[in-house]
C-alpha cells in the first residue's frame, strides 16, 4: 500500500509480518495541534541587530492542518531501537569535543550513542544527519503503520509560536530574562559547565551569557521545563531539530499550505529552535545547513498525519495485542522519563549557589618585564575554592581561561598578548562559577606604516566577533573579524597607526565573502577617505587578498576606522604599503 501526504512518501509492506517486537517498540508521545492560520517569519536576528533576518522575510500567511507533534524531542532511548532492530549505519564522525575555542578543532569520532554531551538515555538523540532522522521516522512509521514524519518548517513555527505572535511563545521577554523557564539555552549554569568542562566562555561569544539560570550545563533531558500552549516541550534550546524543508535562502515561492518545501537547494536542509549552545531563538529564526551535518547541538522531533493515519486504515489487519503492547510501552516510556526528570530536579536543587560576583581587579604593568599584575578582593561567600583568571583574544572579544582555582589574590600573567586586551577573574565552588568580575584592559596599541595591521589588533570596537582560521581555510591565517554571518552593516573597528614618513600607500586587505558585498568606509582621523568593496571569494573559507585604493598619509600617528557598509564578509589582515 502507497500512501502520500503532501511532501511525504511511504510504503507499508506487510506490516503484520515486519513489527519489531510491539511490545516492547516505544512510540513518542504526541500532541495534537489545532488546524489554523499564521503570519510565518520576520523578528529580529538573535544576535540583536536591528535589521529583520532577510532568510525569514517575507512574511506570508501560512494555513494549517490539524496533525499531531511529537511532545518531545527524539530521545536516545527511543533512537536505540531503531538501529538495534535494523543494524542501520548512523553516522560515526560528530562535531561534539569542545575546545577553549568550542568547536574549533572540528569534527571527531563520536555517535549518536557515544558522544561527550550524552549522558542520559532520556537527552534528545544527537551526532546524526538528516538522512538518519527520516530513516528513523520512515521505519517507525512501518513498525506501528502510523504515518510519522519529520515536520515541515511551516508546521514548525506554527507549533512553536502556539498561538502567539510575540518574540517567544510566552512573551516578547527582549532580555531574555524568563526564557530560563522553559528553555536550555546558554545560561549561568551553562557557562559554569563551559569553563569547568572545556575551558570555554559565553562572554563574547554569539550573544553572550543568558543571565538566567535553566539547570543544565549542556543538554538536558526532555520535558524539564514548561511546556507551550499546545503542550509541546523544548522548542526554544535544547537542541535545533531538523524539519523537512530544502535550504532555500528565503520564503520568495514557499508553501502556504503548510506543506514542506522540497524545492531549491535539497543539499541543504532548514533546522529550527535553537539549542544549549546559544541565547533563545525567537520563534522565526531559521538555520541553513548541509543536510549531511553531524553536531553535538542538532536533534529532530516528529510529526503524524491524522487525515490519511495509516492506522485507521490498518486497524482490521493488525493484531490487537501487538497494538495493546506498543501503548504500554509508550506509557512505559513516560513514566520512566518521569522518574529520569525527578531525578535530575533534585540534583539540580541540591549544587551551591553561585558565588557573588568578585570586585576590585586592578591591573598594573612591570614596565621591566613586560608582565601584567592583577589584584582584587577577596570573596566572604562560603564554599569559595579559589579564583578563575581569563583573559580575551583582544578587546571585547570571548575570553579564555589563563588560570584555575588560584587560592590568592594575585595572579601575573607572564605571557601576555601584544595587542589591546582585558582579564577579569570569577569566584568558584565546587558546583558552580560566579558571573565575571567588571573588566581591565589594557593600553591601546599602535603599529608602524608602512606594513601588515592584524585585524583583531583593534583598539575599539562594535558588533564584531573575533574567528580562527584553520590551516585547511589559509595556512597561517590566525585570527579574523567575523560575527553573526559575517561582519554586519555598521559594525566597526578603530585602529592607531604610525605612519614613518609622508606620502602614497597602496591598501590591500585579506577578506573572505560568499557572495561579495559594499565593503566599507575607511575613515583616517574620523574623516571619510574612501570606500573599499569586497569581491566574491567563493565562500567563508575562501581567502583573498583585494587591492583597494591609493591613500595619501602625513607622517605621525593616526586613528583609522574601518565602517562596515553592507554585511556578509569576514577580514583577516590589512596593509599599507608605500607606492
Amino acid at each position: 500500500m502507497m500512501i502520500k501526504k503532501g511532501s511525504l512518501t511511504l510504503i507499508l509492506v506487510s506490516v503484520c509480518s515486519q513489527l519489531w517486537a510491539a511490545d516492547k517498540l516505544i512510540e513518542p508521545p504526541m500532541v495534537i495541534v489545532p488546524a489554523g492560520e499564521f503570519l510565518m517569519g520576520g523578528g529580529k536576528p538573535y544576535m540583536g541587530n536591528e535589521e529583520v533576518a532577510a532568510n525569514a522575510l517575507p512574511i506570508h500567511k501560512v494555513t494549517i492542518e490539524t496533525f499531531k507533534a511529537g511532545k518531545y524531542e527524539v530521545t536516545v532511548k527511543e533512537f536505540r531501537q531503531f538501529i538495534e532492530a535494523t543494524g542501520y549505519e548512523a553516522p560515526m564522525s560528530c562535531y561534539h569535543q569542545p575546545d577553549e575555542g568550542w568547536f574549533s578543532q572540528g569534527s571527531t569520532e563520536g555517535s549518536w550513542d557515544n558522544n561527550d554531551m550524552t549522558t542520559s538515555e532520556y537527552q534528545p538523540v544527537v551526532c546524526l544527519d538528516w538522512k538518519a532522522a527520516t530513516a528513523y521516522a520512515n521505519w517507525l512509521s512501518l513498525q506501528t503503520g502510523k504515518s510519522y514524519r519529520l515536520l515541515s518548517e511551516a508546521e514548525w513555527e506554527y507549533t512553536a509560536r502556539a498561538g502567539s505572535t510575540t518574540r517567544f511563545h510566552f512573551g516578547d521577554d527582549s532580555k531574555q530574562e524568563n526564557i530560563c523557564e522553559y528553555a536550555n539555552v546558554s545560561d549561568i549554569t551553562a557557562e559554569h559547565g563551559a569553563h569547568k568542562l572545556f575551558g570555554a566562555t559565553y562572554t563574547g561569544f554569539m550573544g553572550g551569557i543568558t543571565q538566567c539560570d535553566d539547570g543544565a550545563e549542556l543538554i538536558s533531558i526532555v520535558g524539564m521545563y514548561k511546556p507551550n500552549a499546545f503542550g509541546v516541550y523544548d522548542m526554544i534550546g535544547n537542541v535545533v531539530e531538523a524539519v523537512q524543508d530544502c535550504g532555500n535562502e528565503n520564503y520568495q515561492g514557499a508553501p502556504t499550505d503548510g506543506s514542506a518545501w522540497l524545492t531549491g537547494n535539497c543539499e541543504d536542509r532548514v533546522g529550527r529552535g535553537g539549542g544549549w549552545h546559544w541565547r533563545g531563538f525567537h520563534s522565526s529564526i531559521r538555520g541553513i545547513g548541509p543536510a549531511s551535518w553531524v553536531g553535538s547541538i542538532e536533534g529532530f522531533r516528529l510529526a503524524q498525519d491524522l487525515a490519511q493515519d495509516l492506522a485507521q486504515d490498518q486497524a482490521q489487519d493488525m493484531d490487537q495485542n501487538s497494538q495493546q503492547g506498543s501503548a504500554q510501552s509508550s506509557l512505559k516510556f513516560e513514566k520512566a522519563l518521569a522518574r529520569a526528570q525527578k531525578v535530575e530536579r533534585n540534583r539540580r536543587a541540591n549544587v551551591l549557589p553561585v558565588p557573588a560576583k568578585p570586585s576590585g581587579l586592578s591591573l598594573n604593568t612591570n614596565a621591566k618585564n613586560g608582565y601584567f599584575e592583577l589584584s582584587w578582593k577577596g570573596n566572604s561567600d562560603a564554599g569559595v575554592s579559589g579564583y578563575n583568571v581569563y583573559r580575551s583574544l583582544a578587546y571585547g572579544a570571548r575570553y579564555n581561561k589563563i588560570a584555575t582555582n588560584i587560592s590568592g589574590l594575585t595572579f601575573v600573567d607572564k605571557t601576555p598578548s601584544k595587542r589591546k586586551h582585558s582579564y577579569v577573574i570569577a569566584a568558584t565552588n565546587p558546583d558552580r562559577l560566579s558571573q565575571f568580575s567588571d573588566a581591565v584592559s589594557t593600553e591601546d596599541t599602535t603599529t608602524s606604516v608602512p606594513g601588515i595591521i592584524q585585524a583583531e589588533n583593534y583598539n575599539q570596537m562594535q558588533g564584531v566577533g573575533i574567528g580562527n582560521i584553520g590551516d585547511d581555510e589559509d595556512a597561517g591565517g590566525g585570527l579574523n573579524l567575523t560575527g553573526s554571518g559575517g561582519i554586519n552593516k555598521d559594525d566597526w573597528v578603530e585602529y592607531f597607526i604610525h605612519v614613518k614618513s609622508s606620502g602614497f600607500y597602496q591598501l590591500d586587505y585579506r577578506i573572505a565573502s560568499a557572495d561579495g558585498s559594499e565593503g566599507f568606509e575607511l575613515l583616517i582621523d574620523d574623516n571619510v577617505s574612501s570606500t573599499q568593496s569586497v569581491p566574491a571569494t567563493g565562500g567563508w573559507r575562501k581567502w583573498q587578498t583585494a587591492s583597494g585604493k591609493k591613500l595619501h598619509l602625513e607622517a605621525g600617528q593616526h586613528k583609522i576606522k574601518i565602517k562596515a557598509i553592507a554585511s556578509g564578509w569576514k577580514l583577516n589582515w590589512f596593509s599599507f604599503i608605500a607606492s
